[in-house]
């Protein structure tokens, strides 16, 4: 297996990311509540797709880019696992008849799509499939 170290040196992924106080307005389905200080993060690439941004929550200062693509992968790794809502919903804990669990799986769904198209499909599933979890 593929650390994710190694996988970052052939990669055109940039991070930039900034504190944030969690609220709704972000528009995050989720933001985790456990860790003293949130961060909004935003990776980039050299191909001109759109960032993908999400919230993660850390003690220890910023986190860096290979921590923020472990927690994408594995949510993005969930969705390509599941085939519906419901089967999503089963495996994550929501309710099957939740509105906001659906939201977050669409939410879920369009950022795996995001990911996706900022390291191509041959990056995707490697990230996905072929690199060891933090």
């Amino acid at each position: 297996m593929q650390t994710v170290e190694r996988f970052l040196d052939t990669s055109q992924v940039h991070i930039r990311c900034h504190e944030v106080v969690p609220c709704d307005d972000h528009g995050f389905l989720i933001i985790p509540p456990e860790a003293a200080k949130h961060y909004e993060c935003e990776l980039h690439g050299t191909n001109g797709h759109r960032p993908v941004t999400t919230i993660i929550a850390a003690d220890s200062g910023p986190p860096d880019l290979a921590e923020v693509l472990d927690a994408l992968a594995a949510q993005a790794a969930v969705i390509e696992e599941t085939s519906c809502y419901e089967e999503w919903a089963a495996q994550m804990g929501f309710d099957p008849d939740s509105r906001r669990g659906e939201r977050v799986y669409r939410s879920e769904r369009r950022q795996a799509k995001l990911l996706r198209e900022l390291l191509g499909d041959e990056g995707y599933r490697t990230l996905l499939w072929e690199i060891e979890r933090l």
